[in-house]
């Protein structure tokens, strides 16, 4: 293997077989547990998976890093990504690892990092592994070979999470109002967790791709363009109060309308801060590449937005830095740290399922209550490219507009805003952009972005 996986904050992803594989996830989890129980002696390490296929045999790969590190590997199975986090904080663990790309498509798979509290790992973090991997901190092929690949025990820990979940809101409200639901979980960890949710919320749903087999039989980013096989469901019975979509790992909730409208991924965050915020008035923390209909939730309460550097780690130390109760990412991640402290799907469709329940309004009918913004999600390859010299070109020629460079560069209006950044998680530069029409959203990312080609 010559090439190696992208690194960052959100964690690792490769291609299976071409930046990723056994020997690799064996030496990061080696070293992430070695660093786990400095000062510890043994303790445990959870591991929990997603549907893909490869999945199973990078769990084992795991495995054997942690026994090899003097660790006790623990297997939880598939589980989106929150339910691993609350598994370590209830399990009492010194660290998980999740085996996930997250919404990259096959044959991408990944490698987040859980620290003891249930949190995902933070830049530093991550770093300190990293490394570790380049400093070649790890054993020969030979010495891993004399460990096993299994794990010391295989548990289910999807009650618990849903417990948490229960615990948090008004589960009798929902169930007293005979709320039908459409979802698609893409086949991914979510179906492993939300149909016992909702038997116990009293929720009725029919779905479309809710196996566990890691058949991502569409793009696996929860965007609205993607998901015809969930609209044409809901267009098929007025039975329904809306439409929900997971992610392969499902730290990610997408909504769609009751009669199969499309709803930006961007409100799942404006439906869950206006819940959150009607009960405990709190400034909330997001990134900057969040919609501005953050900005209209907080004026609604009163409060003040944190915006950090894109990452789920930046915005988790953004909201305890700020002492926020709620955060989140406008792709239709969640923070709610009463529940769990990571991006949680599953939270965000309990309350969502909450705020419908309280309103008595339809999912269409909530989005309906809030402006319309246009967003343009765009990106460009890197190939070729140096994306710190881009954006600093980028930056000189549009020396006189307003712009933030906390994380690669946003330029700001009065009417909206395009940023331009190098992902975390691809081989791509993004550039999003966002204003009250989609003219004026398009001639800003174009603007930039004809700089930038």
């Amino acid at each position: 293997m010559s090439k190696l996986p992208i690194m960052s904050v959100s964690g690792i992803r490769g291609k299976y077989g071409e930046t990723l594989n056994e020997l690799f996830v064996s030496r990061i989890a080696f070293i992430q547990t070695k660093l786990a129980l400095t000062g510890k002696g043994q303790g445990k390490i959870v591991i929990g998976r997603d549907t893909r296929p490869t999945g199973e045999l990078l769990m084992k790969a795991a495995s054997r890093g942690i026994l090899a590190a003097g660790g006790v590997p623990v297997d939880i199975g598939i589980a989106p990504t929150p339910t691993t986090c609350v598994a370590v904080s209830h399990l009492g663990a010194a660290g998980g690892i999740i085996i996930t790309a997250s919404h990259n498509p096959l044959p991408y798979n990944g490698y987040k990092m859980v620290h003891g509290s249930g949190r995902l790992f933070g830049g530093s973090e991550c770093e300190e592994v990293y490394n570790g991997f380049k400093k070649e901190e790890y054993p020969s092929v030979e010495e891993f070979a004399k460990f096993s690949d299994e794990p010391a025990e295989s548990i289910d820990i999807t009650e618990i999470h849903v417990d948490k979940i229960l615990q948090k809101i008004d589960a009798e409200l929902i169930r007293s109002k005979n709320i039908t639901i459409a979802v698609d979980s893409i086949n991914g960890a979510g179906g492993a967790v939300f149909p016992k949710l909702l038997e116990k919320l009293s929720v009725k749903w029919r779905g479309v791709h809710n196996k566990l087999d890691g058949d991502f039989v569409h793009n696996p980013e929860p965007r609205p363009e993607h998901l015809a096989d969930l609209s044409n469901l809901l267009k098929s019975s007025s039975e329904f109060w809306g439409g929900f979509v997971f992610d392969p790992d499902a730290d990610r909730l997408a909504t769609m309308g009751e009669s199969g409208q499309e709803i930006s991924e961007e409100m799942t965050l404006v439906f869950t801060l206006d819940n959150i915020l009607s009960k405990v008035k709190s400034d909330v923390a997001t990134n900057l590449s969040t919609s501005m209909l953050i900005d209209d939730v907080a004026a609604k309460y009163g409060v003040k937005v944190f915006r950090t550097k894109i990452g789920e780690a930046n915005v988790v130390e953004g909201m305890k830095k700020n002492g926020c109760a709620a955060a989140g990412e406008g792709n239709g991640g969640v923070i709610y740290p009463a529940i769990s402290t990571v991006r949680d799907g599953l939270a965000g469709l309990a309350l969502i399922l909450e705020e419908m329940a309280r309103s008595g309004k339809k999912l269409f009918e909530l989005a309906s209550q809030w402006p319309t913004y246009a967003i343009v999600k765009d990106k460009i390859s890197c190939e070729g490219i140096d994306p710190p010299a881009l954006i600093e070109k980028l930056d000189a020629h549009f020396a006189n507009e307003k712009k933030d460079k906390t994380d690669g560069l946003k330029i700001i209006r009065d009417y909206g805003w395009v940023h331009l950044r190098a992902s975390n998680t691809e081989p791509i530069i993004r550039c999003y952009a966002e204003a009250k029409s989609e003219n004026q959203a398009r001639e800003l990312a174009d603007m930039v972005l004809e700089v930038a080609k």
